[in-house]
């Protein structure tokens, strides 16, 4: 029952005049106040009018927990740091980096500052008019509602990998970060920037994982192109690297699908730009390594959350070489010189020793290039064999296209030629 403060009010002045003839137990029932209070009460209005007791005895006044005008300008002044920055991430920043943060002790007393709620900083956003770049979105009633799906109950059974382009550093240059996820955790494993979206950028995502968490049963991807190609024998390169590691991977028909690792997009774009300032980064190179060697564990000590189930997935990887595996693989003939062309050099293979190998002309051979160091290896008869690159003896690639450029214009010509003869042909007849 709702208490009703101003008819106990009356009840009790009406009982004490001695107008009414009724109990506290009554007064209880009609108002819904306890008989402590209700006698707490009646003191009041023995020392004053009701009028005086509606009214709240702290009106007028700051309550204790109240911040200071030094507190709130302090904060003010710290802001000026973040232009740009959601409440939850501005919450986050304010206690880490001044609260806790021992450097910071003097200030903290010196200027009363205290931990403060987000419900506090909400208030001070509106008061100060900051914008927070996160927009809820509001769900109408005739639109579509996704069901969500039970997450995995066990890490490393489905692993979910995305490459998103962002200007993450502010600067108008947009660098893609290639991440995978844990659907049992809502964990980021690992993540890559690179200049596009790109087979590499998912390579280092990939080891990186592989080398800290092991191998996963399944990874669930988009359709991009560096991993799905229409034809089904015809695998990409990244395909058949995960294949050989005996994942299983797994493609989604919309973003819908994967909403968890749009979700993670979401937070890092959101996020990132800001901590990359407060922990002045300044290139790619420091951001690749600070990502994975602090970020991710930072990020998933917000985010993560425990399995269903403590049993993992992962499969460690022991003796698994990935440099045998982790490498474009192609096919190339051995030509005159007992050499491969690839990359528009030529190559002539090395025993173990430094000595040339020498195949047959016209043998075909398997050329593996690891995907993260220029090394070409030559691949035969369940062997590997080291190359050496001719120095001086160069294909060049301008030559090349120039040559193509002047066949497809001999062949149009000889097309041209043919309609030509096709017409006076049909005029004849």
């Amino acid at each position: 029952m709702k208490r009703n403060k101003e008819k106990a009010l009356e009840l009790l002045k009406q009982k004490i005049n001695g107008e009414i003839k009724i109990t506290y137990h009554e007064i209880t029932v009609k108002t819904g106040y306890g008989k402590r209070q209700l006698i707490r009460l009646s003191n009041e209005i023995k020392k004053r009018d009701i009028d005086s007791i509606l009214i709240h005895g702290n009106t007028g006044r700051k309550p204790a927990i109240t911040a200071s005008d030094q507190e709130v300008e302090y904060i003010k002044e710290f802001k000026k740091q973040y232009p740009v920055i959601s409440i939850s991430q501005f919450v986050d920043i304010y206690h880490e980096d001044i609260i806790w943060n021992k450097e910071k002790k003097n200030d903290v007393i010196k200027y009363n500052l205290k931990v403060r709620s987000k419900s506090f900083f909400q208030q001070l956003y509106k008061k100060e008019c900051w914008k927070s770049p996160i927009k809820h979105k509001c769900f109408k009633h005739n639109e579509d509602v996704h069901s969500l799906r039970d997450p995995m109950p066990r890490r490393g059974m489905l692993i979910m990998t995305d490459g998103t382009p962002y200007d993450w550093f502010g600067n108008g240059k947009r660098f893609s970060l290639h991440i995978t996820l844990d659907d049992a955790t809502g964990e980021l494993l690992s993540g890559w920037f690179a200049p596009t979206e790109c087979q590499l950028g998912y390579c280092y995502a990939f080891k990186l994982m592989f080398e800290k968490h092991g191998l996963p049963e399944a990874i669930y991807a988009d359709r991009t192109s560096i991993l799905w190609t229409e034809v089904e024998t015809n695998r990409t390169q990244v395909a058949r690297m995960l294949d050989e590691l005996g994942i299983e991977l797994i493609f989604a028909n919309t973003s819908q699908a994967k909403g968890k690792i749009e979700k993670m997009n979401e937070t890092l774009q959101n996020r990132l730009l800001n901590d990359i300032t407060r922990f002045k980064i300044k290139t790619y190179d420091e951001l690749n390594e600070w990502f994975n060697a602090f970020y991710i564990d930072y990020i998933n000590k917000k985010f993560a959350y425990e399995p269903k189930e403590k049993d993992s997935e992962f499969i460690p990887l022991d003796n698994t070489d990935l440099t045998k595996i982790m490498c474009i693989k192609n096919e190339r003939t051995i030509l005159n010189g007992n050499m491969i062309s690839f990359g528009n050099h030529y190559y002539i293979p090395v025993n173990d020793d430094g000595t040339d190998y020498v195949f047959y002309k016209g043998t075909k051979v398997e050329v593996w290039v690891d995907i993260f160091k220029p090394i070409v290896r030559i691949y035969k008869n369940n062997k590997l064999y080291n190359t050496r690159m001719i120095k001086g003896h160069r294909i060049d690639p301008i030559k090349k296209k120039q040559k193509r450029i002047q066949d497809q214009k001999e062949l149009e010509k000889l097309f041209r030629e043919r309609d030509e003869r096709l017409k006076a042909r049909a005029k004849r007849s």
